[in-house]
């Protein structure tokens, strides 16, 4: 016998399924939904970390001038997060709020900018974003080398991507694509959260290294005020 259960129990919920479950019944078996959707989410972190590690915290929010959400209506889907951001956002007149999804959600209403790029194109815009940082020479050459490998191949895989190519794939317009990655060039406090826009992919994985390898080529990861931040379909 099994238990197949939800993150989005509460609390206390959860502790008397889990009494139910191993304390009466006597089955060790009980699992939640939130592995699954977080798969992709976990796989990209192991193929670029080695381990399924987040590496920034909830505090890195207040404290960044730039914050990308992507595949994320966080207005709804984490609100109590999202008031938090807008509330450092007010105290930090200098941060910037991004949006990306192809709806125009309630989480555009604190927006500085949104992009509404086409379904499924998120890896080409990331992508096209490690491009710009590379022609920016906006690049931490110390943290490249003293703790990633690989960035000569993922560099030469996007060299030919340009604004309006990416743009182009994305449907959005150059003038936009042109002031997210001025942005992100030139802000260091940077953080990107994504959630299950991203994750719930046909290539949510790529999408996800995507993201991580734009912070790994400019040192944004580790300190305060930057990083990607995966946040979990599976709030209670």
């Amino acid at each position: 016998m099994a238990f197949y259960v939800s993150g989005q129990l509460l609390t206390e919920d959860y502790y008397v399924v889990n009494k139910l479950a191993k304390g009466f019944v006597g089955t060790a078996n009980i699992d939640t939904n939130s592995r699954l959707c977080m798969a992709s989410s976990v796989a990209g972190h192991k193929r670029a970390f080695g381990s399924d590690t987040v590496p920034g915290c909830y505090e890195d929010l207040e404290f960044a001038d730039l914050l990308i959400l992507t595949g994320s209506n966080a207005a709804w889907c984490h609100p109590v997060l999202y008031q938090r951001m807008m509330a450092a956002k007010q105290r930090n007149p200098a941060c910037r709020v991004v949006v990306i999804d192809p709806r125009r959600t309630a989480t555009c209403e604190g927006a500085d900018l949104h992009l509404p790029l086409r379904s499924g194109s998120d890896a080409v815009l990331f992508n096209g974003l490690l491009a710009a940082l590379k022609r920016a020479n906006a690049i931490d050459g110390n943290f490249v080398r003293g703790f990633t490998s690989g960035v000569e191949a993922a560099l030469a895989a996007t060299a030919d991507q340009t604004v309006a190519e990416t743009a182009d794939i994305c449907g959005l317009s150059v003038g936009a694509v042109e002031r997210f990655f001025d942005w992100f060039i030139k802000t260091e406090r940077a953080v990107t959260l994504y959630s299950q826009g991203i994750n719930q992919s046909s290539s949510g994985t790529d999408k996800v290294n995507a993201i991580i390898n734009c912070h790994l080529l400019t040192g944004r990861i580790g300190r305060e005020g930057m990083g990607p931040f995966s946040l979990t379909g599976q709030p209670n």
